[in-house]
């Protein structure tokens, strides 16, 4: 398992990622409604690549999984009551592990991988936030060190208004 950068000749793989994952997640009360070429949308994916912000997984060639790590500011986030008052901060967005690789920690080996680039690029906390009953995810953040921060309503063009839980892990 190879973790990297991700580059522009990854993006129809990513792309194939995240659309599996949505047809097969779709239904799931947890899965946090994406929609196909609207979130993550192309744009957003070519863009983190360019930037590189995006991360990958590689097993024998195939994208495992990826997630987009960026110093975007998340409508939302300002009144938090964060640990870490810095613009040295890196919001983690789209986590996806393809469903054939479920099960084999590559959640938790790419974040891992993303918190030591971070730690070592100085930046000082990570972020995230996890629809309210993605219990997997936040029981996965947990274990990493993230702290739960507060229970927020956010808005993204995407789902409309939905119902998040902060968490932050101090670099």
């Amino acid at each position: 398992m190879i973790f990297r950068k991700a580059e522009k000749e990854d993006f129809y793989k990513i792309r194939s990622l995240y659309w599996t994952l949505i047809d097969q997640e779709q239904d799931d009360p947890s899965f946090p409604h994406w929609k196909k070429g609207i979130h993550p949308s192309d744009e957003m994916i070519r863009n983190s690549i360019e930037r590189k912000e995006l991360y990958v997984l590689v097993d024998g060639g195939e994208i495992a999984a990826c997630v987009i790590a960026d110093n975007e500011k998340v409508d939302g986030y300002s009144d938090a009551p964060w640990q870490v008052d810095s613009e040295e901060v890196i919001v983690l967005h789209v986590l996806a592990v393809h469903p054939d690789h479920r099960g084999k920690g590559l959640a938790r080996k790419l974040i891992e991988n993303v918190i030591e680039q971070e730690r070592k690029a100085g930046k000082k906390a990570l972020r995230l936030d996890v629809i309210e009953n993605n219990t997997t995810a936040e029981k996965l953040y947990q274990k990493l060190g993230f702290r739960y921060i507060q229970t927020k309503t956010l808005y993204y063009d995407v789902v409309g208004e939905m119902t998040f839980k902060l968490y932050e892990l101090v670099l």
